[in-house]
């Protein structure tokens, strides 16, 4: 069908279940869950929310551990935190820790 044909951009091996398995070298793989289902596809970059992983086998799209990070570096070191949230030594913040105050027009601590 063409359905499964348009979801397989870039894959290198793609199930119609669970869409692309494997990627393009320079592509991240991108797992989606709906439900108990789980689709991947390949992108040049990661979501935001996710961070990508250079892997020997595969390059994978990972998501950021804490849900206020929007980009994280790796897992648990957050870059930019969603609205509302204020960014702190790689973490994300409703506010400022005390002893530290926002960055006047940036929702970050110092």
């Amino acid at each position: 069908s063409a359905g499964a044909a348009q979801n397989c951009t870039g894959c290198v091996l793609c199930s119609e279940d669970n869409g692309c398995v494997t990627c393009h070298h320079r592509l991240f793989l991108l797992i989606r869950r709906d439900g108990i289902r789980q689709h991947g596809v390949c992108v040049h970059t990661c979501p935001p929310g996710y961070f990508g992983v250079r892997g020997l086998e595969v390059n994978r799209c990972t998501k950021c551990r804490s849900p206020s990070c929007e980009s994280c570096f790796s897992r648990d070191f957050c870059m930019k935190c969603k609205e509302k949230f204020y960014l702190h030594k790689g973490q994300c913040f409703r506010q400022c820790p005390p002893g530290t105050a926002a960055r006047p027009g940036a929702r970050e601590c110092q």
